[in-house]
């Protein structure tokens, strides 16, 4: 470290850190500028005075034993409610646990021993979350885009619930919904619960933090209407319809030209038709929709299986197939060769990701608007919604609601009994029948 040279030992005062506060320290007989002290002995603290302009005062603990207690800007900041009296009182409470026997050293280096956050996300977390949770590849991805600049270089104990919500009232202001910020938040906390469990700190810091508030029962992506679901099913239907025709003229123009057919179409023309109507009738979400393998799909029984390691809530169901279901799944099983492995809905055999270019177009052809006056959009995840929202118009028992849509809490399958407007304005009109 560069030598210190020091000022005159003096009374530490508001008066003297705004002058120095103006100013560099004086450069030396060589022309250059060293870090500077002024020692305020009456008080057991000193001022340091960095060749950057950096000031920050210390307590002083004994011979080459000192703790910082503040950046004097702060102090000189009208908006910053610290004070130079506060200041001389924490350095009192500092030399009263030093007299004690408190271990300011070890703490430190305790300190240094807990990894940045980016550090632990690189060297810990990603490879631990990228094998045991399916999403964990959007995780970490989620983590690093909302906290690496805010977060990425401080160790995993500086991070404050007090640090996360001025992110959070910035994120507010910029117009990012609340539910989305408490996700990104939930993902941060998790992530600190981990480190918990492997000893890395001893405490979550964001265990107590409160999420936003929310409208839990604002429906931003809807259920499809009972007419509407018709409709898509129709819609369906005249798709798979005009491929077979389409086929069937196709090859009729190749034998004309002595060119080998290509096969029929069968009942649906590929996988759009038989997911979308087990999406309808089963309620199960896209992503255990994907990756739905044939030995779970008992035709015999008429019963599908979701399994755990695929489910959102990470718990096995199983749920009936009613008569469309079975019908549509057994005349795909029969299209595909009666497959014994792989996945139920599939192109080339792979997983799939979405069946966007294939759905919206039905939406449209079935005169589904995709985004309503109330600002809520139909989705793929709306089949879902649907399938929840008319069993609870059919006064299904909420117990067996939630069974069925593998749903954690009851909390939110009580969302599927107040969907139908029909039911709430049947109730509220109960009233005047009393009268």
């Amino acid at each position: 470290e560069p030598c210190i040279m020091k000022y005159e030992p003096q009374k530490i005062t508001m008066k003297l850190l705004r002058n120095l506060a103006k100013q560099l320290p004086p450069e030396d007989a060589d022309g250059k500028r060293k870090p500077r002290e002024i020692w305020d002995r009456s008080r057991g603290i000193v001022l340091r005075h960095q060749p950057s302009g950096y000031l920050a005062i210390y307590a002083q603990l004994g011979r080459g034993k000192r703790e910082r207690l503040c950046n004097v800007r702060d102090i000189l900041d009208d908006y910053n409610p610290l004070t130079l009296n506060a200041v001389f009182e924490r350095a009192k409470v500092l030399h009263g646990e030093s007299a004690s026997g408190r271990d300011f050293s070890g703490e430190r280096n305790a300190q240094r021993a807990v990894p940045t956050l980016t550090e632990y996300l690189n060297d810990t977390y990603s490879p631990w979350v990228l094998v045991e949770r399916r999403s964990g590849e959007a995780t970490v991805e989620r983590l690093r885009s909302c906290f690496k600049k805010l977060f990425g270089k401080r160790r995993l104990t500086e991070i404050t619930p007090a640090k996360v919500g001025t992110w959070s009232a910035a994120r507010r202001k910029a117009g990012i919904r609340p539910e989305t910020i408490n996700r990104d938040t939930a993902a941060l906390r998790a992530a600190l619960g981990k480190a918990v469990k492997l000893e890395i700190i001893a405490k979550n810091p964001l265990a107590g933090i409160e999420e936003l508030e929310v409208d839990r029962h604002k429906q931003v992506i809807r259920a499809l209407t009972a007419s509407e679901k018709e409709r898509l099913i129709k819609a369906l239907e005249d798709r798979d319809a005009a491929k077979r025709q389409g086929r069937a003229n196709a090859n009729k123009w190749r034998a004309k030209r002595g060119q080998k057919s290509r096969p029929a179409i069968g009942r649906v023309a590929d996988v759009l038709t038989p997911a979308v109507i087990t999406s309808l009738e089963t309620g199960t979400r896209r992503s255990e929709l994907f990756s739905l393998e044939w030995p779970s799909v008992d035709l015999n029984q008429k019963m599908l299986c979701v399994k755990g390691k695929t489910a959102k809530t990470y718990q096995t169901r199983e749920i009936p197939l009613n008569k469309l279901a079975h019908e549509i799944l057994q005349n795909w099983w029969m299209q595909c060769g009666q497959p014994k492995a792989g996945f139920v809905f599939t192109i080339d055999g792979g997983r799939l990701g979405d069946l966007k270019r294939s759905y919206y177009p039905v939406l449209a052809a079935a005169d589904i608007k995709r985004l309503n006056a109330k600002g809520q959009r139909v989705t793929w995840h709306s089949l879902r919604h649907t399938f929840g929202s008319l069993l609870g118009a059919a006064n299904v028992d909420v117990t067996t609601l939630q069974r069925l849509m593998g749903h954690a809490n009851m909390a939110t399958t009580q969302r599927y009994l107040h969907t139908d407007q029909d039911r709430k304005r049947e109730a509220v009109e109960r009233l005047t029948e009393a009268l």
